[in-house]
């Protein structure tokens, strides 16, 4: 079974989440940083996805980060 591999763009896109606040996340460790390919381009796979529509769906009810994390 092959894993699925999203490109910092296609995660945005799924999620509907800004590029520069993925990378954010990422800095302050509330979500795990991504594998990088051999062109040193980040790399998230389905759990990255699973987190991040976690963390936007508690933002929209009105969590803190500290409060998500």
């Amino acid at each position: 079974m092959t894993k699925l591999v999203y490109s910092i763009g296609q995660l945005a896109k799924l999620t509907q989440c800004k590029i520069p606040t993925i990378r954010y996340y990422e800095e302050v460790e509330i979500l795990p940083v991504a594998h990088r390919s051999e062109g040193n381009q980040r790399r998230y796979n389905s759990e990255h996805l699973k987190r991040l529509r976690f963390i936007r769906h508690a933002r929209a009810l009105g969590f803190s980060l500290d409060e998500v994390r």
